[in-house]
């Protein structure tokens, strides 16, 4: 897949903290990705089910709501084991490359933004 390609991938972001999901929508922009978000994952799920462009799930690991970002990325790659997978978190984890379902990844914050896009590229590819 050439780089073209791979910019013109949707990323379903699912952040609750609006100032963070701004600012990764931005950079997720500016890089070519089209960028869907989402403050919860019922929100996600609904819109997993009615967007099949998605091709990128970008989750925090701990939202808001008391909800696991985890949780959202294993039934999401149940139900579409094609779905790029990209986990990220402020907190503390000791998460291991098993425990992200499929060929995900876990990010831990602050991430660099080449970092983040370099995950999501590769996850397209997934």
């Amino acid at each position: 897949m050439t780089d073209d390609l791979e910019k013109k991938a949707t990323v379903l972001l699912v952040e609750s903290e609006p100032s963070v999901r701004t600012g990764v929508t931005a950079s997720l922009i500016k890089a070519g990705f089209a960028v869907i978000e989402a403050e919860d994952p019922e929100e996600a799920w609904t819109t997993l089910e009615s967007r099949p462009e998605v091709g990128v799930l970008l989750a925090d690991l701990d939202l808001n709501s008391g909800a696991d970002g985890l949780d959202l990325a294993r039934r999401a790659h149940d139900r579409w084991p094609s779905l790029g997978l990209v986990i990220i978190s402020s907190h503390v984890r000791h998460l291991h490359p098993a425990d992200i379902p499929g060929d995900g990844c876990f990010l831990p914050r602050p991430v660099p933004v080449d970092v983040l896009l370099q995950e999501i590229g590769t996850a397209t590819r997934s």
